[in-house]
């Protein structure tokens, strides 16, 4: 067997071996499928686990993703975020195809103010991206830092999230990089039943030059000016654990499907 055969391979089974381990438990947290980050943290000692599909459509081609996240509490106000994609598969249309790990996200959270009456909860946070992707059209294969404020407000049924964040990009050889600035923004609808419903807006501005919605093909990873609208549902149906599904859209008419399990550790 070849040494990129014998890779995947080991790729699917970690990942089939996390789904088992995630269906076995009886008790998960309720921020998927949001991108937007929320000040609602785990208490301490708790363990999230987050595992997702993405399958996405558009005129380029197909993706396929199978990311995963580890959410520990180390105190009721401070948390550290682990995402690792363990199968990226891109299939163009035309050209090769790209097959392998995604990048590593590591990210801390610290909740500064608690939510008051009036008062929104804030929290901020510090985001490395680990390049963890040996192939080229999956990652840059240089790291990144974003550091970000983030708000959250309950108001009756409804709750609502603001992130703002600035991406300091690594640059690969050859391109033209720039510094990213982060907006997102979600509202949740709480209903009865352990059922959610919710929409966000995220926008990145570009990290190469030249116009919305550019990629360059030697890095996919990086791109112009970006606009994602998502609507989603979330529902909890046993102890602790839920089940989600998003539908997001973007400015390059790309289309993705994003089903999830979320299950919190005691």
């Amino acid at each position: 067997m070849q040494a990129s055969a014998r890779h995947e391979l080991r790729c699917a089974i970690a990942t089939a071996v996390a789904l088992l381990l995630i269906l076995r438990t009886d008790v998960c947290v309720a921020q998927q499928p949001l991108e937007t980050e929320t000040a609602r943290l785990p208490a301490r000692h708790e363990l999230v686990v987050n595992a997702a599909y993405e399958f996405q459509s558009s005129t380029q081609g197909t993706e396929h993703a199978v990311p995963f996240a580890l959410e520990y509490g180390l105190s009721d106000r401070w948390n550290l975020l682990v995402e690792p994609v363990f199968f990226t598969a891109i299939l163009p249309r035309p050209g090769a195809r790209a097959l392998g790990v995604g990048d590593l996200e590591v990210t801390s959270q610290f909740l500064v103010v608690a939510e008051g009456h009036t008062l929104p909860a804030l929290a901020i946070a510090a985001e490395e991206k680990f390049p963890t992707a040996a192939n080229r059209a999956i990652g840059t294969g240089r790291a990144d830092f974003t550091p970000y404020l983030i708000a959250s407000k309950r108001l009756g049924n409804f709750e609502a999230h603001v992130n703002v964040g600035y991406s300091f990009m690594g640059r690969p050889v050859g391109l033209q990089v720039q510094n990213t600035l982060n907006l997102a923004a979600a509202v949740e609808r709480h209903f009865p039943h352990g059922l959610d419903a919710m929409a966000e807006v995220l926008s990145t501005s570009a990290s190469l030059s030249g116009g919305e919605g550019l990629v360059n093909p030697n890095a996919p990873e990086l791109a112009g000016a970006e606009q994602v609208v998502m609507v989603g549902v979330r529902q909890h149906y046993r102890r602790n654990t839920w089940w989600s599904l998003a539908v997001t859209y973007d400015n390059t008419n790309a289309v993705l499907i994003r089903p999830g399990l979320s299950i919190l550790l005691l």
